[in-house]
């Protein structure tokens, strides 16, 4: 008797387990229960909403969300301001109703509700309508009646959400000029006056095509597209604006950035500048028929002459990409190679001075141009040094940079350097070169005695 008695508690027990793990645990608690019959849009999920339709005393305006990304549909197409319309989404989701009224103590002409001059109507992904007509502001403490849906539960809230809907539609509109990350940018193309100026990403590395071809100046390129990318409108312009008014007609400078994501590449035209609020402002020309005004962020930066947008680096690489290094003197070579992240000596496996290896390398990946397009050397060379890289891309083995150093035409001259992947011949400091260079065999580690 005492073991079926035990049987039926013990069922009893795994059924009410069962239904608070299956049901009782995703109720909401009392405080979460309380919170949702305050709210005036209850169950709302500003997340699940796809377009919203407004109707007020700035005319209709329609946004429609593609992907996470917010666009104007009436009464123009153009890209939304997403933080605003997400603001605003969350402003009706945190609406708290003061007070919820029957349908004895209700007249909508009372209200403002015969006729309102606002309305929204919103709708989601699974096709569900979400409406709110807004009736005129009462005479004291600002509250406004809503009315849910069509002959819907009227509720009094405070009105303060308004503002975020009745906006006029520029401030809908997004002021980003240029919405593009570096690391989305597969080639830029500036025409100056006259001057073109043309670089492509290559992997990691930012190759000069125009003026001339060389490595181009990574810092400067990703610094311009950082530029762009903070640019913001300061005011619209209508369609029918006059481009010889804006010097839209001759464009100061003329951008083309083609993205590696395949959509679509960006144009953008500078024209004429004026004294703004913020500071100076410069006429813009986005694809074919978007003008407008924006702070200038990025002129300066593209009046640096043509030439100069070739890398100052003489050797582009990381150097803790670096997997061997060679490096040859009068006749004396030492061959090293990293292992684990050490570096030991290729050839015997005797130990190095890590901190004199990784101290020499820093030397050489920042060693600087200070000359360009030099005659071909006719000095005898100073020195060698091979970098070996990982391979990348398609590349079957692993490349490596190679530094050929020359010494100066006359005493206290610069010297120079050819290095692989790059035609020009570089001026350098010539005492950068010895610290480099110089007495290789202090590469070797000190034992205990020194």
């Amino acid at each position: 008797m005492k073991s079926k008695n035990l049987l039926i508690l013990a069922a009893i027990v795994l059924v009410v387990a069962a239904y608070v793990f299956f049901f009782e645990r995703h109720q909401p608690t009392s405080e979460e229960a309380r919170d949702r019959a305050e709210k005036v849009l209850q169950d709302f999920d500003r997340d699940a909403v796809i377009s919203i339709e407004i109707e007020g005393g700035n005319g209709r305006v329609r946004l429609e969300r593609t992907g996470e990304e917010w666009r104007l549909r009436e009464p123009l197409d153009y890209p939304a301001d997403t933080s605003k319309v997400s603001s605003t989404l969350a402003s009706l989701a945190n609406l708290e109703a003061d007070r919820r009224l029957g349908a004895d103590e209700f007249d909508p002409a009372a209200y403002g509700l015969d006729e309102p001059d606002l309305s929204v109507e919103m709708r989601t992904a699974e096709d569900e309508v979400i409406a709110l007509v807004i009736g005129d502001e009462m005479p004291l403490g600002s509250k406004r009646a809503l009315r849910l849906g069509e002959g819907g539960e009227i509720v009094l809230a405070s009105g303060w959400f308004v503002d975020d809907l009745d906006r006029e539609v520029d401030e809908w509109r997004s002021r980003e000029v240029v919405d593009v990350s570096a690391d989305q940018v597969a080639s830029i193309d500036i025409e100056a006056s006259g001057d073109h100026i043309k670089a492509v990403r290559v992997n990691d590395e930012w190759k000069l095509l125009s003026p001339l071809e060389d490595l181009a100046d990574p810092d400067h390129l990703l610094a311009l597209v950082s530029e762009l990318d903070s640019l913001r409108i300061e005011e619209f312009l209508s369609e029918g604006v006059s481009p010889a008014d804006l010097g839209l007609d001759a464009p100061e400078y003329e951008i083309v950035l083609v993205r590696s994501d395949g959509l679509e590449p960006l144009r953008l035209d500078l024209g004429a500048t004026r004294d703004g609020e913020g500071g100076t402002e410069v006429a813009c020309r986005r694809g074919d028929s978007e003008y407008f005004w924006a702070l200038d962020r990025v002129r300066t930066r593209l009046s640096k002459a043509p030439v100069l947008w070739r890398a100052k680096k003489v050797g582009a690489f990381d150097t803790w990409d670096a997997a061997g290094l060679v490096m040859s003197r009068s006749e004396a070579t030492v061959r090293l190679e990293r292992e684990n992240g050490m570096w030991r000596f290729a050839d015997d496996g005797a130990e190095v001075d890590q901190g004199e290896v990784q101290d020499r390398l820093s030397k050489l990946a920042g060693l600087e141009a200070t000359d360009f397009d030099l005659v071909a050397p006719l000095t005898a060379e100073m020195g060698r040094i091979g970098v070996a890289l990982p391979a990348g891309g398609e590349e079957p083995e692993a490349p490596t940079l190679s530094f050929t150093f020359f010494e100066p035409l006359t005493e206290g001259g610069r010297a120079m350097v050819r290095v692989s992947g790059r035609e020009t011949v570089m001026g350098i400091d010539a005492a950068a070169v010895e610290a480099i260079l110089g007495d290789l065999e202090g590469l070797r580690a000190k034992s205990a005695e020194e």
